[in-house]
């Protein structure tokens, strides 16, 4: 069992059953013959060749994406082993005293694919044993994976189990995928500087129950730990979180989505230095949809939540109405545009407050798919190295992938955000920029590459830093032993 847990990676949240186009459309459970788009197809790209990610670097091609099978196939396994080697100008990501490193990187993976009408599964992962050439920090074995997995025991009863692990030294990780959504692009913000690997675990069981053809009923935990073997320098953190949702069109327009999520996050470090307070969060939130056409829909939106924390931490209010259009422009391309305000409410010192929005459009065809965002929105920074609390923050974020030829893909991702935070006196402008490359030389050997750098401007010296890195990976994957 736990073996089979350590081999997951970047899969988690990637397979929802499709959800109806219209309301009059009941929903099922998928045939053997949709079964590549119902487990896989929500990253929106094609099957590539299996290049792993290593421990806490973002998957920037969606080549470690699960696997998509061929129309009438059930169950695909694909075991490979990799090599990878990494350069960094700056391990620690210091803005002084910078160290470079070449790290070493051997390890097997797993991508796995099962769908059955009543049964699905999405395993894809590996482990890792990482050497610093100039020994700056200690070698260690890594894990880094996913796994997702639905049972409808009916065509209207669906059950789901999504969980995310990564072991890692790398000083900083990339957002991670939570209520069943994708990861977005970007790093969580701050940083663990130490010399020891930390364990993140996230655990998402779901129920989803269609009782008629116009309205679903839902509920979602999710069990979000972070671990440090350095438990004196950073602190360990818990999630518990709880979202009942409902969701009912009236008719063929009009539709009312309700949900409510409970939070209760818990912390521990040992030594002298104080943890964050516990809290406890509840978060109550309505949508109301028109949809004029398959084209075209307009919604209202409003957030609510309230943060009560332990001493000394402070308690606050936050409202959010918002109002925004879907539009889809063609079966393969989507603009959202999102306008709203918010204001926050503490029970001492003076909140934050602001515009919130966002403006994107997305691409999904065969050869490419991309996607541009402009945002401005606030966020709750709990569960991280360095959990800052309360934020607002605004930026834009381009991604592409491009399909060159059938054995050649090429991409870009690149991400500005600048965050202002409610309760301590600081203020981050973080940059991202990565391209990356594939290329199937054989049928079962891979070549992947990959080259960014990363930026974080912050008014306190000692949290900014920049970072050039470059990867070289070869993958062998063994052919389908199923």
């Amino acid at each position: 069992m736990f073996f089979g847990m350590c081999l997951m990676s970047n899969a988690m949240g990637q397979m929802e059953p499709s959800k109806p186009d219209t309301p009059e459309k009941t929903s099922t459970a998928p045939s053997a013959s949709t079964t590549g788009q119902t487990m896989s197809s929500q990253l929106g790209g094609r099957e590539q060749p299996g290049i792993p990610v290593l421990p806490g670097t973002p998957d920037l091609t969606g080549a470690s994406a699960p696997l998509r099978l061929p129309a009438g196939q059930r169950y695909e396994i694909r075991p490979y082993v990799f090599a990878t080697e990494q350069y960094t100008s700056n391990v620690y990501l210091t803005k002084e005293d910078k160290k470079s490193d070449w790290i070493t990187t051997v390890g097997p993976g797993i991508r796995l694919a099962v769908n059955d009408p009543s049964f699905g599964a999405d395993l894809t992962g590996n482990f890792g044993y990482n050497w610093y050439a100039n020994q700056t920090k200690e070698d260690y074995w890594s894990i880094d994976g996913a796994l997702g997995l639905r049972y409808n025991p009916t065509p209207q009863l669906t059950f789901r189990v999504r969980e995310y692990i990564l072991r890692s030294q790398n000083t900083v990780t990339p957002n991670y995928a939570q209520g069943g959504q994708p990861a977005q692009p970007g790093n969580i913000a701050g940083t663990n500087r130490g010399n020891t690997p930390y364990l993140r675990n996230v655990v998402e069981p779901s129920v989803d129950w269609q009782f008629s053809r116009q309205g679903s009923l839902g509920i979602l935990y999710r069990n979000n730990i972070l671990r440090n073997e350095d438990n004196i320098a950073y602190e360990d953190s818990t999630e518990n979180y709880v979202r009942p949702s409902f969701s009912y069109w009236i008719n063929q327009r009009n539709n009312i989505e309700l949900d409510y999520g409970f939070s209760k996050g818990e912390y521990t470090r040992e030594g002298v230095l104080p943890a964050t307070p516990d809290y406890t969060s509840h978060n109550p939130h309505g949508r109301y949809t028109y949809r004029f056409d398959a084209q075209m829909s307009i919604f209202a939106d409003y957030r609510y939540a309230h943060q009560d924390k332990d001493e000394p931490g402070i308690d606050y209010d936050i409202n959010n109405p918002s109002v925004g259009i879907i539009y889809n422009f063609n079966p393969t391309l989507t603009g959202m545009a999102q306008l709203g305000y918010f204001w926050q409410n503490p029970e001492r010192m003076e909140g934050l407050y602001g515009v919130t929005g966002n403006l994107s459009i997305s691409q999904r065809d065969r050869q490419t798919t991309y996607t541009l965002a402009l945002y401005s929105d606030y966020e709750q920074n709990q569960f991280g190295f360095d959990n800052l609390g309360f934020n607002r923050y605004y930026g834009g974020s381009a991604s592409v992938l491009h399909q060159i030829t059938q054995r050649f893909n090429v991409g870009f991702v690149g991400t500005a955000r600048y965050t202002e935070y409610a309760f301590v006196d600081r203020n981050d402008w973080l940059y991202t920029a990565d391209a990356t490359a594939s290329y199937q030389i054989l049928r079962w050997l891979t070549i992947g590459g990959r080259v960014g750098y990363q930026q974080d401007d912050s008014n306190i010296k000692i949290n900014s830093y920049d970072e050039w890195h470059a990867f070289l990976t070869l993958t062998a994957t063994f052919d389908n032993l199923l």
